[in-house]
């Protein structure tokens, strides 16, 4: 400025989840990004609720499932990095849902299974995972969901 040079700081942007209008400018920053994985993965469908984002995708093998979330999250980080944006690859969850019976052989593969993500990748939670406060479990019988709800409410109880 008029001739004067200063020395350069970084700047460190973006919003921490426990700000009040974190819940407002995700969504905002976001807006376009299922619309264009969508696009490039068109076996997965994009949820977003408030500042979660998920992929479901369906097949009967886990490796081809595998593979399109792999195809989810290299497409969410090329998006996210084109407008100068990053994710918190390490807070990304996987989980495994099936309906079948005698589902031993089908999720076998699971315990091995690693999604790339990023630099990184993560394997399929073998418990639950929590999405948007619900916790779900891989036969979805939200048995894990209504323990932790339980305990909870018994501290509760005890707290009194």
């Amino acid at each position: 400025m008029e001739g004067n040079t200063m020395e350069r700081y970084p700047v460190e942007a973006g919003v921490p989840r426990s700000s009040p209008v974190s819940p407002i400018l995700f969504p905002i920053y976001t807006s376009g990004l299922i619309k264009w994985v969508e696009q490039y993965v068109s076996e997965a469908e994009g949820l977003s609720f408030a500042y979660d984002l998920g992929w479901v995708a369906t097949g009967s093998d886990v490796n081809h499932v595998v593979s399109i979330h792999e195809s989810c999250a290299a497409k969410s980080i090329e998006w996210a990095t084109r407008r100068g944006l990053q994710f918190d690859t390490a807070k990304t969850q996987v989980a495994l849902v099936t309906r079948r019976q005698g589902h031993s052989k089908y999720l076998r593969p699971k315990q091995t299974a690693k999604i790339r993500v990023g630099n990184g990748s993560i394997r399929f939670n073998a418990q639950a995972t929590r999405w948007v406060g619900v916790w779900m479990d891989a036969h979805l019988t939200f048995q894990e969901h209504h323990n932790r709800c339980t305990k909870t409410a018994r501290a509760e109880e005890a707290r009194l």
